[in-house]
């Protein structure tokens, strides 16, 4: 077999600095609706596949592929890998998954930034996906051991003996669980203690979530989104193209929410459906290279990638702030502040999550508990944030949401002839991170 030239071709030439050329996605559909027999190698392959067509890159170019996942499936452990072989792409090109909670595909974005910066490569693509319609089923520990017993025994008569030492109940299988696991409570639970502990209303969280609703419906209606999404006709017939966000509420009201009760906190909460981001299923997927490598290639870049910053903070104390840390952080690396930003894309996992961040980071107290300084950073203005509508609408594929927003935000910011923008994700474990984006194209 003769072997390709493209193993020994060094990664010389560029300028080394990490720009976005575009991103596409799958539509962000509710789990067990339109991609209730996909999986996740096959929504991300058909994002991936998507994005190559769109941007005309050649795939002896990519250097790797990269792919966020939080719920992974144990049939496609490596997701990019698997799906860098089941398109057929040439085999030089390396891959590999990773989990950190929501902010999976900032983090792989984040990823290829840096091996870009560090000259180790000049074309990635970098996403996430998330299939929450096949999620794996989980049996007790007593379950596992039983089987792997059982699959040892050299006989059936042994086999057979083994089944009268087994317990029924220990077969019942265990209801998958999005709860945080350092602590038992689920993200819902944790964003009620953040909306008693920063005073934000139900009716504020209705208002946001309303806001985010029609904003996402105008967006869709205008052919934002168009730009964005690859259609996907949908296993196991695929006699349905699936091509747009199917979760989007554009009709929908504070009266409508208002009925909604409470599902976290059935007494006292504040937090509903209706205020909350849905199970969603979707991949999306950016195309990250060297700017100067793309120039060569034909590739036009939309933002250039100026700095990423992630952070922890207490999950026992408030589990999702961590934007209004992130923020403030990543502005002061940079020598800015909120009013030199153009367009804020805050992650919407609850509207009490927002809602908790935006105005910690203008409180006095927070910014003194949190930074040392006795002021408050600042309060984003409502017309900058989130101007096509958010995950309340949009859905939230976990794995995916950071890639969309990659991608959102650089249009976005072409379309309106705005220059700078950020990105924030509160995530599981307490985590959360921030992206700088400054226009190019």
């Amino acid at each position: 077999m003769a072997v390709t030239t493209r193993y020994t071709r060094a990664n010389q030439g560029g300028n080394r600095r990490p720009v976005v050329i575009d991103g596409a996605r799958t539509a962000f559909v509710k789990s067990f609706s339109s991609f209730e027999d996909c999986d996740a190698l096959e929504l991300y392959s058909r994002a991936v596949a998507g994005l190559i067509l769109k941007t005309g890159v050649s795939a002896d170019e990519i250097d790797e592929i990269s792919c966020g996942v939080v719920v992974p499936q144990t049939k496609n452990g490596n997701v990019a890998r698997d799906a860098i072989i089941n398109l057929g792409l040439p085999v030089h090109i390396h891959g590999y998954t990773l989990n950190r909670a929501c902010t999976s595909s900032m983090q792989t974005i984040a990823d290829a930034s840096r091996t870009i910066l560090a000259g180790h490569g000049r074309v990635i693509l970098a996403g996430g996906v998330e299939c929450l319609s096949d999620l794996p089923i989980v049996y007790s520990k007593e379950a596992r051991k039983f089987l792997i017993k059982l699959n040892k025994a050299k006989t059936p008569a042994a086999r057979i003996a083994m089944l009268s030492e087994f317990s029924a109940g220990a077969w019942l299988p265990r209801p998958p669980s999005i709860s945080e696991p350092m602590t038992g409570l689920s993200m819902g639970e944790h964003s009620e203690i953040m909306a008693k502990k920063n005073d934000i209303l139900r009716e504020d969280q209705d208002k946001f979530s309303v806001a985010s609703h029609h904003k996402a419906a105008k967006a869709e209606g205008s052919g934002v989104f168009a730009e964005e999404i690859v259609p996907v006709w949908a296993p196991p017939k695929f006699q349905v193209c699936v091509d747009k966000d199917n979760l989007i509420r554009g009709d929908t009201s504070l009266e409508a929410l208002a009925k909604l009760r409470p599902a976290f906190d059935k007494k006292y909460g504040t937090i509903t459906a209706g205020n909350s981001s849905a199970l969603t299923d979707g991949a999306a997927v950016c195309l990250i290279a060297d700017e100067g490598f793309a120039k060569s290639l034909g590739l036009k870049a939309k933002t250039l990638v100026r700095d990423v910053m992630f952070v922890g903070v207490n999950p026992h104390d408030q589990l999702l702030i961590g934007p209004a840390i992130a923020i403030p952080m990543l502005l002061k690396r940079n020598g800015l502040t909120l009013k030199d930003i153009d367009l804020f894309e805050i992650h919407e996992a609850f509207a009490a999550q927002v809602l908790s961040c935006i105005k910690s980071m203008d409180s006095a107290k927070f910014c003194e508990e949190y930074f040392g300084e006795g002021k408050a950073f600042g309060l984003i203005p409502e017309e900058k944030l989130n101007v096509n509508g958010g995950a309340l609408a949009i859905g939230h594929p976990f794995g995916a949401t950071g890639a969309r927003l990659v991608t959102s935000l650089s249009n976005t910011l072409i379309r309106t002839n705005k220059n700078l923008g950020v990105i924030a994700i509160c995530a599981q474990g307490g985590i959360a991170g921030a992206m700088l984006l400054e226009r190019i194209g």
